[in-house]
């Protein structure tokens, strides 16, 4: 711990220095009680101060036992035993000792009542239910679970099954086992034999199968609901085959029943609007002319109602709307704005803007809910609406409103009115008390010593567990000390849960700045936009994985990282190293380059290419137009990719101020004091 707390005391010294300069007196009892080491961390305890030596220990014998080794540790644990985080050694050892089914059963449940209400132990409890689940070592399973429900299906279902094997299947354990049933669909593999006990015994019926079965295609569960077909009555199975394949070609179905063969549906006359809707809005999504036949050609003989009509007609309206299709307010026509939903009235409202239509834009913003209505971003266009329609002191009442805010329609709103951007800085203070009780939980210390021995999943489980449930005042300690530690996305998630959001120092780091500024000013490009890029793509986490593949802090997609790299003339595996902030920053900062330069230093449309791809950016530029402003981003296609680009642009303003800032507080600090006189 030793080492940790002089990390922490010597960036604080560093850090409160010139915030005190920036923030001026209402800093000088926090710099005070900064300045006192005792009063932020409590005293040394000698349990807590790993050396280098047990870090060096730990670590190699951490490696080993991650990579399935099983070590005799007796010695290793012996040298470590007043090292905080000896016990993960054995925690994976007994892991490792699970999965080769070599497990010693009395040693693992000593371990587990020595380490209650930890990380680990939550982990290591469910992976040994599994085994004993798998062994059918029920009375060593219900030992450990009791009569408390778990927290997945799957240890659920073997609880149920424990219960039931040890006590009997009683009938409170078969209403119980039943309800259970039929509220957690789809149930996974493991539920089979729980499940079969209660069909056998009774307690599940044909009728509730094919409950679920309708509840799982409403839930687009297709595979799921078929899987129940055994069960179901003839003309349930029958039915639900008429959907499944409904569903695999909508057309054919939909022709058949304008041809008049509606017997299958006919079996339940309830469930016909809901599955003809469905249908049609299945066709939709590849056929939108077809299904606008379609829909009238069934409203016509009667066989939708009004409801499932203007249903379809808004789906298709939305459809186009996505597209930016010519024909979208012809859709849109069709539909009474009084059946229109939420998101169709706001999708109108946005094809007016992308039109430029700004009387209508008035009136379709004005028959938006009023929660929508008071949305920053539709406040925004009424003002644009205003001013186009020479309304020129409402929209300026509006703008002025807007531009007290800081956020992207914010920024917009002052930009417009020739104002600086209000930033709404709060500084949030470090709070002496709660820090020290922060610091005093060994769960904390666990976490930071996993942090800084590169055990980042470890540290972020050990996290986020021991702050379950904190108070606002914890969190934001909390947030000061991961930023010491460098630990900045955990930082930046800490200062939002405490709800602190005016804390721009906490929320938006100025984190590898050193490794940045100069790969940014040799690539020619604005500091602020590359930590604005950095924030949104990953908050600052070098071993962020995007669901598509991205990598690292700039989330790099590997094939983009493996030719850029070569480009820069930098050896490197993409797979592994674009998780280093080392090859990471110079690949991505060199890759936005490229896209500033292809783009004319248009940000807009490198951001977007950046979030979507050239050739999607490409296509926007074709289909919108090359020259970008607020209007162009309100019409690109992806919702993620607009919402990433305000993103942008908002966070970049906000690394502006956060440079100048800090800039002025340097110079500040290395101006020396002139003499009097």
């Amino acid at each position: 711990m030793a080492a940790l707390l002089f990390q922490i005391q010597s960036v604080i010294s560093k850090r409160f220095r010139p915030l005190l300069l920036a923030t001026g007196a209402s800093l000088l009892l926090f710099f005070s009680i900064a300045s006192s080491t005792s009063a932020f961390f409590p005293p040394k305890d000698p349990g807590f101060q790993p050396d280098p030596e047990a870090r060096q220990v730990f670590t190699e014998t951490y490696q080993q036992l991650k990579q399935g080794q099983l070590l005799d540790l007796s010695e290793v644990l012996n040298q470590l035993q007043h090292y905080p985080l000896a016990p993960y050694l054995e925690y994976q050892l007994f892991r490792n000792q699970i999965a080769y089914r070599l497990v010693d059963k009395d040693q693992l449940t000593a371990f587990l009542k020595r380490h209650p209400d930890t990380a680990f132990e939550s982990r290591l409890k469910q992976e040994w239910l599994d085994y004993l689940a798998s062994q059918e070592s029920w009375e060593s399973f219900y030992a450990l679970t009791g009569s408390e429900p778990l927290q997945t299906s799957r240890l659920e279902c073997h609880r149920l099954q424990a219960e039931a094997e040890l006590h009997g299947r009683s009938l409170s354990w078969l209403e119980a086992a039943a309800d259970f049933w039929r509220q957690h669909q789809p149930l996974p593999s493991a539920c089979d034999p729980f499940s079969q006990s209660l069909k056998d015994l009774g307690f599940l019926n044909s009728e509730d199968y094919w409950q679920v079965a309708l509840q799982l295609m409403r839930d687009e569960e297709t595979s799921s609901a078929w899987e129940l077909r055994q069960h179901l009555e003839d003309e349930q199975r029958q039915f639900l085959d008429y959907w499944r394949r409904g569903r695999l070609n909508p057309a054919n179905r939909l022709q058949s029943v304008l041809n008049g063969h509606t017997a299958s549906l006919k079996l339940f006359p309830e469930l016909q609007q809901e599955v003809l809707n469905d249908l049609l809005v299945q066709h939709a999504r590849t056929h939108p002319s077809q299904t606008r036949q379609f829909s009238q050609q069934l409203a016509d003989q009667e066989l939708i109602t009004s409801s499932t009509y203007y249903n379809v007609l808004e789906t298709l309206a939305l459809r186009a709307a996505w597209r930016s299709a010519e024909n979208t307010l012809s859709y849109f026509a069709e539909v009474p704005s009084e059946q229109r939903s939420a998101e169709g009235k706001e999708w109108y409202a946005r094809t007016h803007l992308r039109l430029g239509n700004w009387s209508r834009l008035d009136s379709a913003i004005h028959a938006l809910p009023e929660e929508i209505q008071q949305a920053n971003e539709w406040r925004y266009w009424l003002a644009q609406a205003l001013i186009k329609t020479d309304q020129q002191s409402a929209a300026r009442e509006l703008l002025q409103s807007l531009a007290k805010k800081r956020n992207y329609y914010g920024f917009l709103a002052a930009q417009e009115l020739g104002k600086p951007p209000r930033m709404n800085a709060s500084p949030a203070p470090l709070m002496a008390k709660d820090m020290a009780a922060l610091t005093d939980q060994p769960g904390i210390l666990r976490a930071g010593e996993l942090f800084f021995t590169g055990f980042h999943e470890d540290a972020r489980r050990e996290w986020h567990y021991n702050l379950s449930g904190a108070s606002s005042a914890t969190w934001q300690q909390a947030a000061w000390l991961a930023q010491q530690w460098g630990w900045y996305d955990r930082s930046i998630n800490a200062i939002h849960n405490a709800g602190h959001q005016d804390a721009l120092e906490l929320r938006f780091p100025l984190a590898h700045i050193d490794a940045l500024q100069p790969l940014a000013e040799e690539a020619g490009l604005d500091l602020a936009l590359v930590l604005a890029l950095i924030r949104k793509e990953s908050l600052f986490n070098p071993e962020a994985r995007s669901s598509v593949g991205a990598l690292g802090l700039m989330q790099v997609m590997p094939a983009t990282g493996n030719q850029v790299s070569r480009q820069l003339q930098l050896t490197m595996h993409p797979e592994r190293d674009l998780l280093n902030p080392q090859y990471n920053l110079p690949v991505g900062v060199h890759y936005l380059s490229q896209l500033m330069q292809r783009y004319q230093n248009d940000i807009i449309l490198a951001a977007a290419a950046y979030n979507a791809g050239p050739s999607r950016a490409n296509a926007w530029q074709t289909r919108l137009g090359k020259n970008t402003d607020p209007q162009w981003v309100e019409q690109i296609t992806f919702a993620e990719t607009r919402d990433y680009v305000k993103s942008v642009l908002a966070f970049r303003e906000v690394y502006a101020w956060r440079l100048e800032q800090e800039s002025r507080l340097q110079l500040a600090s290395d101006t020396p004091n002139q003499p009097e006189g």
